[in-house]
């Protein structure tokens, strides 16, 4: 690459560090809930303030480089023009506009992503924030613990967050999906401090899964692992990893804990037979409506009339309840266009972190970006495993780790020798 043209390749890496400063504000309302920690931020509306001069930010950086969207993205915003189309025949309309405004904030906070980390130091830092907030919730999370059932029947860890963590499942599956990031920050720390803190945070995230009881939980950090090890290029390291990972979870499991988990195979009672009649009812409301669905959180509203595996008389009280299941939620409330673009993001994502890999491989990006690829890989895992069961379409974890993979690929094309955009796409995408 000639002078100019590495020249040009630092200003499309650099970002106001005013917009990188609003960025990280944003995350941590976002996960760390600060409005309501300290009420007098709510009271001075400085959530809406940093939500709003983020929306400026993501016009500002769009305008200075141009309109060239990824192909996630422009599939996330044909996902979000369907559920708002969805709203006119949805039978709740009111739902169905909740469903798409939550998405339109997400959405703008995946494209805050995309166009405000435009070099590593950024995006480390960005990582590192988001993992010391899971590590403040993964304490909080253990320190709610009181060996008590609650009224459903299951241990709590309290509620450590709110909104998208706020019972022990979505703690559970927030620790497992920002784990791998945990992992990251050790690898790439050089000082002892920060190897130490690092690894005692990850320890904390990996505990905290076990005090939440959630048998999801563990399923997705059962997946996780066993997909690091078979796909991982150091396999004797990450055997190693695994063994003493479940070393630790078995000296600390709560007693309970590992007959709680021991109710995974029970698939005939319970919360197991709670799932199967909702996943059926989310097969006829597809049958019935399979080209865009019924629409946003209107499977709740639908229920009473599809719980078919119900008694008559207890239809009624089914009236709210979710899908239990991602890809059960997106089938009935989105058909076959939702799973379409859904579905293509995903495995786009996958495609991405194999490109980056490809390039480390070939020696023309950095190994820190091969590393935190294969964070991405696992996270991603770790997050559609246990997705399998529970209802997670309006949680940040999917379009944020979207996002981060965007970043990845963006940077490990922009760091790379010789560029080809058979390899990783125009080098101009910007999210």
């Amino acid at each position: 690459m000639d002078t100019v043209g590495r020249q040009a390749s630092l200003t499309e890496r650099r970002t106001p560090r005013v917009a990188v400063a609003f960025l990280l504000l944003f995350i941590i309302f976002e996960y760390l809930r600060l409005h309501e920690i300290l009420p007098i931020l709510g009271t001075l509306r400085v959530q809406t303030v940093t939500f709003a001069t983020l929306i400026l930010i993501v016009f500002v950086e769009t305008a200075k480089r141009g309109i060239d969207l990824s192909q996630q993205s422009w599939l996330l915003l044909g996902f979000l023009g369907l559920t708002f189309f969805t709203i006119v025949p949805a039978v709740n309309q009111f739902f169905a506009y909740q469903f798409s405004f939550g998405l339109t904030l997400i959405l703008i906070g995946y494209f805050a992503i995309t166009h405000v980390l435009r070099n590593q130091r950024d995006l480390k830092g960005f990582l590192s924030l988001l993992v010391a907030i899971h590590m403040y919730h993964a304490v909080n999370g253990v320190r709610g613990y009181s060996g008590q059932f609650d009224r459903y029947g299951f241990v709590s860890t309290g509620e450590p967050g709110g909104s998208f963590l706020g019972d022990e499942n979505d703690l559970a599956l927030a620790m497992v999906v920002i784990l791998p990031f945990g992992l990251y920050l050790l690898r790439q720390s050089r000082s002892l401090p920060a190897r130490i803190f690092w690894g005692v945070g990850s320890v904390m995230m990996l505990l905290s899964v076990v005090f939440t009881f959630s048998r999801g939980g563990f399923v997705g950090l059962g997946g996780m692992f066993l997909y690091w090890v078979v796909t991982s290029r150091n396999r004797a390291k990450a055997i190693g990893t695994l063994v003493v990972a479940a070393a630790l979870m078995i000296a600390v499991a709560p007693a309970g804990y590992w007959a709680r988990i021991e109710t995974i195979q029970h698939t005939d009672s319970g919360t197991a037979q709670v799932r199967w009649n909702s996943w059926a009812a989310a097969r006829q409301m597809f049958y019935d409506s399979p080209i865009w669905g019924v629409g946003g959180n209107n499977f709740g509203v639908l229920l009473p009339d599809y719980a078919m595996e119900y008694p008559e008389e207890r239809r009624p009280t089914q009236w709210g309840r979710v899908a239990h299941s991602l890809y059960f939620e997106l089938l009935a409330e989105f058909g076959l266009l939702g799973v379409l673009m859904i579905g293509s993001v995903i495995l786009l994502n996958f495609r991405d972190i194999k490109k980056v890999m490809f390039l480390s491989q070939q020696g023309r990006c950095s190994a820190s970006l091969l590393e935190l690829a294969e964070s991405l890989r696992l996270s991603l895992v770790g997050f559609l495993v246990p997705a399998a069961f529970l209802s997670v379409l309006t949680y940040p974890h999917l379009y944020y780790l979207t996002g981060l993979t965007v970043v990845v690929c963006r940077l490990a094309f922009i760091e790379s020798a010789d560029l080809r955009p058979d390899l990783v796409g125009s080098r101009e995408r910007t999210g």
